[in-house]
């Protein structure tokens, strides 16, 4: 009987070892696969600030344009984007500028797009 319960004990404690692993194991998730951007740095060349011309992915090139820049949100200046929104040194639409009014004086800067990792670089007027 003792011999019984020993080899009972023992069977128990491999199936639940056993069990163990297999739903430690089974259930691990994917790795994350790390994503590598190649940021490109683009310049504001509109004629002026309003909403429209600061969304406008035609005023958006990798021309350095002459201004400072000094992160005040109040007229746009540079923006750094991942280059999947970039082609041929132009910004392309799927980029999906996003402006925001600066009020007192009735301008447009960059709010954000649909790169969430986009860096922006406003200026005063």
């Amino acid at each position: 009987m003792k011999t019984l319960k020993k080899i009972n004990f023992g069977v128990f404690a491999f199936l639940l070892g056993l069990m163990i692993v297999f739903t430690q194991s089974a259930f691990k998730g994917s790795p994350v696969k790390s994503i590598k951007r190649a940021p490109l740095t683009l310049y504001y060349h509109g004629s002026n600030y309003s909403e429209t011309d600061v969304e406008n992915p035609d005023n958006w090139t990798t021309s350095p344009n002459s201004e400072t820049c000094d992160g005040q949100n109040r007229i746009p200046c540079r923006i750094t984007i991942d280059e999947a929104y970039v082609s041929g040194g132009q910004l392309q639409s799927s980029a999906n500028l996003q402006a925001a009014e600066y009020t007192p004086a009735n301008t447009f800067f960059v709010a954000s797009s649909a790169d969430s990792e986009m860096t922006i670089s406003n200026k005063n007027q």
